[in-house]
């Protein structure tokens, strides 16, 4: 009986509150309680939309961003892929409008992928480490991106001059049914893809044996090089579609659109449970790690709490996330 006792396996409950995004989502619903229940505003209509508006980008991001980490890679270049995509239609469009606007977000997804594939490249047939070869890219694209327009922002205007390209202005001001935002639909959308390819397809499972190692990986008969192309390719792919909100977000390219959307993207997927030593990462886990990240910007506002502040919150949360990572690892090993 003792016997029977041991090898009987945890319910499917105790089994759903192992997993840290079960830990995580229950923190973002208490933090949003408490906001909700603490000041005036936080639960209005306008800032619940707001709240998933800022999410999104950050959200699409960081899917892209787990894709790369569960193969023990980083990507650092993401924001800058995409700002360069934003520009690329702006410059494309500029004083064109919408009779553009299809060979603008070809153009857009185009050198986005390209960009990702770059990544790739360097990575896997230079040796270069993820880490910094995707510094020095971002600091390339980034560049590239100034020099196309002069450190000037582009306003994605009609040659009229008086009115915003309608495709954009939607995506960025359009809320479904009057409650959910274009921009929160799209990350879902992408979200759920993603959870999809992981989970079901050939190429998602062989994303996490290179994950666990690359010898693993090639004695399995899975084609690394062609995979890690692949997944830097399909990054870059999702770069575009950020691009894209991006136009919509802010109505404008800038020199610095998405600067600074990588640290956010990597802490999502990082707090969500993907870990940096490769071979572990799920969509879920991302989303709910992107989730508590808004909340908690969100919240500080809401409580008067100084941004500076939530940015320490913000570093100390990433740091706990990895320490713990780093335990789980070593109790494996």
């Amino acid at each position: 009986m003792s016997t029977l006792t041991k090898n009987k396996k945890p319910n499917a409950f105790v089994r759903l509150t192992k997993h840290s995004e079960f830990t995580i989502g229950l923190v973002v619903i208490a933090l949003f309680l408490l906001a909700t229940f603490l000041t005036k505003n936080f639960f209005g209509s306008y800032n619940l939309k707001n709240l998933t508006k800022q999410g999104a980008i950050v959200g699409v991001l960081a899917v892209a961003q787990t894709f790369i980490i569960i193969t023990s890679g980083i990507d650092i270049s993401g924001g800058a892929i995409a700002g360069l995509g934003c520009m690329t239609m702006a410059m494309i469009m500029n004083g064109k409008g919408t009779s553009m606007l299809g060979i603008a977000i070809l153009a857009n997804f185009v050198v986005c992928t390209l960009c990702g594939f770059l990544n790739g490249v360097i990575i896997f047939d230079l040796k270069v480490p993820a880490m910094i070869a995707t510094l020095g890219t971002q600091t390339i694209f980034r560049g590239i991106l100034k020099l196309l327009c002069n450190g000037n922002s582009i306003s994605f205007f009609e040659p009229d001059g008086a009115t915003f390209v309608k495709l954009f202005d939607t995506i960025g001001n359009y809320d479904i049914f009057g409650v959910l935002p274009v921009l929160a639909c799209i990350w879902i959308v992408v979200a759920v893809v993603a959870f999809l390819v992981l989970r079901y397809t050939v190429f998602g499972r062989d994303l996490f044996v290179i994950g666990s190692g690359i010898e693993v990986a090639r004695l399995s008969g899975i084609k690394v090089r062609k995979t890690f192309y692949l997944v830097y390719s399909l990054a870059g792919f999702v770069y575009g579609i950020a691009a894209i909100m991006f136009a919509g977000r802010i109505l404008r390219a800038m020199p610095n659109t998405g600067d600074g959307y990588d640290m956010d993207a990597i802490a999502a997927a990082v707090i969500g449970g993907a870990s940096l030593a490769g071979g572990r990462g799920a969509i879920t886990g991302t989303f709910v790690g992107t989730l508590l990240m808004v909340v908690i910007k969100n919240a500080g506002k809401a409580f008067q709490i100084n941004d500076y502040i939530l940015d320490v919150i913000t570093g100390a949360l990433i740091i706990f996330a990895v320490a713990m990572d780093m335990v789980k690892s070593r109790k494996k090993a």
